[in-house]
């Protein structure tokens, strides 16, 4: 059985993650890199500081940098476009920069080399260095999400389809269910590896953008993704997520794991701000998805995102992102078309004001 290794990492110091990745390494099947082309994938959601608790953390990716380097790798790619992203990939505010710049890494832009991928019947774009790489390794961080509840190493992977055509995708699939499923057969195309998680500094609360910074101290590790978004889950008190409970829908079995070293379930955080506090889904909701999905109806069961015009600067990241086209700036403000939206929360997720809730 594959295994999901999950141990202590109190903070981002160079000796306490090196301890933490090489344990995590010993106890579960982590990849031979000697010799081999490496492709790292951090979530890089916007390039932000560190302790906003945004992004994967730059010094975490630099250890793993180190580690792979150790361990004889020829080369080591990192790699993301941020759904916002028109011009070049920015990684200074992160830091992200420096570290690869130290471990000799290379910097991969995904919206400026990918080729068409059929997902679902779609043709979608994605990042060409995939094909190129002998090893892939998902690199995600421990945080809330809007729509999906948590997002982890498996929906860290959206970032290869690059900047804006990830917005249409909602408008396809409009359910947490349907993007879930969406997400599976994309993870498929990515090939992955092996995956991280960063969770050290989480974040709880509205994210996964304009959450808060929540010390878990801890760092996880394995070969299974849909097994690691679990653990992930389950540290964060959540009976299920949409993604895991369609994973083991449509592929039972998928996170099945043995933990090696801590037990989720020993490390819950039972007062993580969670969102929605974790419930189930009703029969009721999850007909109600369905007649969603099926006749696009308007009545998503699910909160409308709010505007602050007090702290909206009119910067149109919202209006860019938004697959209904239910938002515009007229006067210096947002209009909000609200028969259109379709509660994707792309708009709360990319405002860099904390200008848009969710409630």
């Amino acid at each position: 059985m594959q295994r999901c290794a999950i141990t202590k990492c109190n903070d981002y110091t160079s000796e306490s993650l090196y301890k933490a990745f090489n344990e995590i390494i010993r106890n579960t099947d982590f990849p031979d890199v000697h010799g081999k082309k490496v492709l790292i994938k951090p979530n890089i959601l916007s390039d932000a500081l560190p302790e906003k608790a945004i992004t994967t953390d730059a010094r975490a990716i630099e250890v793993l940098l180190h580690i792979l380097n150790e361990r004889g790798a020829i080369a080591i790619y990192i790699g993301d476009s941020p759904a916002t992203q028109t011009g070049k990939l920015s990684l200074s505010l992160s830091s992200l920069d420096k570290a690869a710049e130290r471990e000799k890494a290379i910097i991969c832009d995904f919206r400026s080399d990918n080729r068409i991928h059929e997902i679902d019947g779609l043709r979608l774009p994605m990042a060409s260095i995939l094909d190129n790489v002998d090893i892939v390794i998902s690199f995600a961080k421990f945080k809330t999400h809007q729509l999906m509840s948590a997002t982890g190493a498996v929906k860290n992977m959206f970032g290869t389809i690059p900047g804006l055509n990830k917005s249409p995708l909602h408008f396809r699939y409009r359910t947490p269910e349907s993007f879930a499923s969406f997400l599976m057969k994309l993870f498929d195309e990515c090939h992955v590896d092996y995956a991280f998680i960063d969770a050290v500094i989480g974040m709880e609360g509205p994210g996964p953008g304009n959450g808060d910074p929540r010390h878990v101290g801890l760092l996880m590790g394995s070969e299974n993704a849909y097994a690691l978004d679990k653990a992930e889950a389950v540290i964060m008190g959540y009976e299920s997520v949409p993604l895991i409970k369609t994973a083991e829908k449509l592929r039972p079995g998928i996170t099945e794991s043995e933990y090696p070293l801590i037990k989720p379930e020993e490390v819950i955080i039972e007062d993580y701000a969670r969102i929605g506090k974790g419930k189930k889904n009703t029969l009721r909701s999850i007909i109600g998805a369905s007649i969603i999905n099926v006749f696009h109806r308007h009545d998503y069961g699910r909160a409308r995102p709010e505007f602050i015009a007090d702290k909206c600067k009119a910067c149109s990241r919202c209006v860019n992102i938004c697959p209904a086209k239910a938002l515009s700036i007229e006067n210096g403000h947002v209009k909000f078309e609200k028969k259109k939206c379709i509660r994707c929360y792309c708009c709360h997720e990319v405002c860099p004001f904390d200008a848009i809730k969710v409630r």
